[in-house]
């Protein structure tokens, strides 16, 4: 499966970036930190406003749904003592699901490697890296890793893993959702590939990173 990925591609954000995966296309800006408003303040970190627009009509509760898990992952890995009530707002624009409605594990995990380049982009504190990918298990239990969208139509369950990654391992579970019937060691067996699979895609983004950089610098001489 391919990754197209690039950043800094919006104005008047603090930060933005487009991955393309396959079948599914996100684009995602972070304006950040900014002020909040007074409902919206935390005393001691930063909130967090995540908004998902999806490819066709308008959002539902599967984008309210999407963001909820969205929040899960990127609230333990942004600093946000830096950022005392202040406001991180992240808007996902899906332009292409790749995944029928009833499904959520491509556009999820899309959107988070997505949400990982705009959020370097915008120079927010990170504690650490981090990096999501979708299976499927088919109805002959075979695991399929980036399922197409055919091939999830057709599984038995579709799952999404994220991980956060130090020095270019995947050191700890970030976040995992599974819908569908699966046993326990397929379980482990999607957790065990995905620790790899996420490896190698952070290392897509490590290039991504360092073009982004090498033109910055160019464009300060």
């Amino acid at each position: 499966m391919s990754i197209q990925a690039d950043t800094s591609i919006l104005n008047r954000v603090d930060g933005s970036a487009t991955l393309k995966s396959g079948e599914t296309e996100i684009i995602v800006s972070v304006s950040g930190p900014i002020e909040a408003k007074p409902r919206q303040e935390l005393p001691t970190t930063s909130a967090l406003d995540i908004i998902i627009r999806p490819d066709i009509g308008i959002s539902t509760t599967r984008e309210k749904l999407l963001e909820d898990k969205l929040r899960q992952v990127l609230t333990p890995v942004i600093i946000g003592i830096l950022y005392p009530r202040q406001l991180i707002q992240i808007t996902i624009q899906v332009l292409q699901s790749g995944e029928d409605k009833e499904y959520t594990s491509k556009e999820l995990s899309t959107i988070i490697n997505a949400t990982y380049l705009a959020l370097i982009d915008s120079n927010i504190g990170l504690k650490v890296s981090f990096a999501a990918e979708s299976f499927a298990i088919s109805t002959d239990d075979e695991i399929i890793t980036a399922p197409s969208r055919s091939q999830l139509k057709s599984s038995k369950s579709s799952h999404i893993v994220s991980y956060e990654i130090s020095n270019g391992k995947a050191t700890k579970l970030l976040f995992s959702d599974s819908i569908g019937t699966f046993s326990e060691n397929q379980i482990y067996q999607i957790l065990d590939l995905a620790a790899t699979k996420v490896e190698e895609t952070h290392q897509i983004f490590r290039k991504t990173i360092q073009d982004k950089i090498e033109k910055d610098f160019i464009w300060q001489l």
